[in-house]
Parts: structure tokens; sequence; C-alpha cells
């Protein structure tokens, strides 16, 4: 969706353990980010404002994850796309053990 907000989730094993903070990383198109939600595998969650542009080839900065419960299920992330292009970004999550 070229312009306008939008969001989009990126699904988490719990097989994959704990995690004690997370980073995303841009390819392709820039995206500006609105805010992130982080779901964790005993219900909660935890909103982060991000409020940035992140250009393709960019990250965001680490993002640490509050909590003793830090199982992620899903990261669902809040964005405006760039309007003056039909290329799509595309986004990566990454975890810090």
């Amino acid at each position: 969706m070229n312009g306008s907000a939008d969001h989009d989730e990126i699904m988490v094993t719990s097989s994959r353990g704990d995690f004690s903070a997370i980073k995303l990383f841009v390819a392709n198109e820039g995206i500006e980010f609105k805010h992130v939600v982080v779901h964790f595998g005993n219900g909660t969650h935890t909103e982060v404002a991000i409020k940035e542009f992140i250009p393709a080839g960019g990250e965001t900065r680490v993002i640490d994850l509050p909590g003793s419960e830090r199982v992620i299920r899903k990261v669902v992330f809040y964005y405006k796309s760039n309007p003056k292009t039909s290329k799509k970004g595309k986004v990566m999550l990454y975890g810090k053990r």
C-alpha cells in the first residue's frame, strides 16, 4: 500500500527460545515506522514507539524487551510506505538471546 498507513506481523515459534532484545532490518525500499508491538508467549505484550524513517539497508535501534518472560509469539509493526515508488520494503526480524 504505497503511501498509506499499514501493518504487518512476523510470527515467531516458541521453540526458538527466549530473547532479550530485537532489531528490525529494512531491505528493498525505506519504511517509515510508527510503532511496534511485541506479543509474548505468556499472553502479554509491549508496545515500542519507533517513529522514524529507516532507509533500505538500514535498521532500527536495539529494542530491549522487558520482564522475565521473553518468549516472542509475534511482532506486529505499524508503518507507512513510500508513496513515490511502487517498490515494497521488506522487514526482517532479528532477536538477541
